[in-house]
């Protein structure tokens, strides 16, 4: 496989034949309790179905009428998702993931991103479920930034502390097992046995994020989770935040 060939399933990843459908999910922010004027350092939102569409389109025409209906009462819409799912078939367990693909979107319907591999059970160690880092125009976000983490039903502020890990780090990567299997089997490797030496799946589209003074506080958050700040963040949040990502760079340092 060459690194055009690689490059070309990462982005336009294999899919299964079967028939899927696309929900429609409507994130909308949640008034601020009691005297509260700032939705900073984090804030409620809560999320409903507002429809199935046989296609994408009709799934986007959906949410753009879940957008003029909000208009209506001005509902405070935080973003959109649309995830997609196999029809008739059986998916194993999914808790809360995403199916066959998952789009983000603003609270005015503009796409924002995507995800790049299935997230179906049956698909990890299949080429449809397999990883192959995201193209760098994909990227929002970079290391430092201030950005909002969507956690169920809240949104909370946190500092990025890397960026998503591009197509050519995990064609790198792949060269470098290439070589070491290669020299330890002493003989060429096929490409099937290479993927089958190491498989990322949907769970490594995701980057670090902190929310206080030390790397221990850590967590991994999956890219269609992490959005832009919303509303103006005060001088004084803005340097906490700051702070934390400099504390944790001299940890890293020591």
């Amino acid at each position: 496989m060459t690194f055009e060939e690689f490059r070309d399933m990462a982005i336009n990843t294999p899919r299964r034949d079967v028939d899927t459908i696309f929900q429609v999910i409507e994130y909308d922010v949640k008034d601020l309790d009691g005297r509260r004027r700032c939705h900073y350092p984090k804030f409620d939102v809560r999320h409903f179905c507002v429809g199935y569409g046989k296609t994408l389109t009709e799934a986007e025409n959906i949410m753009k009428e879940a957008i003029m209906e909000a208009g209506k009462y001005d509902t405070e819409i935080y973003c959109f998702h649309i995830k997609e799912f196999p029809i008739g078939e059986y998916m194993s367990f999914n808790w809360e993931g995403y199916g066959v693909s998952w789009r983000l979107y603003d609270s005015t319907g503009r796409f924002l991103d995507r995800t790049y591999c299935s997230d179906l059970e049956f698909d990890h160690r299949t080429p449809y479920g397999q990883y192959r880092g995201r193209p760098e125009e994909s990227f929002r976000f970079k290391a430092g930034d201030i950005v909002e983490v969507l956690d169920g039903d809240e949104v909370r502020l946190a500092v990025a502390t890397g960026a998503p890990l591009t197509i050519e780090w995990y064609w790198e990567l792949l060269e470098r097992i290439r070589k070491r299997l290669e020299e330890e089997m002493q003989r060429e490797v096929t490409d099937e046995e290479l993927e089958n030496a190491y498989l990322p799946d949907s769970s490594d589209d995701q980057i670090p994020v902190i929310d206080g003074p030390s790397y221990d506080t850590h967590e991994h958050v999956h890219i269609l989770n992490i959005m832009p700040l919303r509303y103006p963040i005060s001088k004084k949040l803005q340097d906490k935040y700051e702070g934390y990502y400099r504390v944790m760079l001299k940890e890293e340092c020591e």
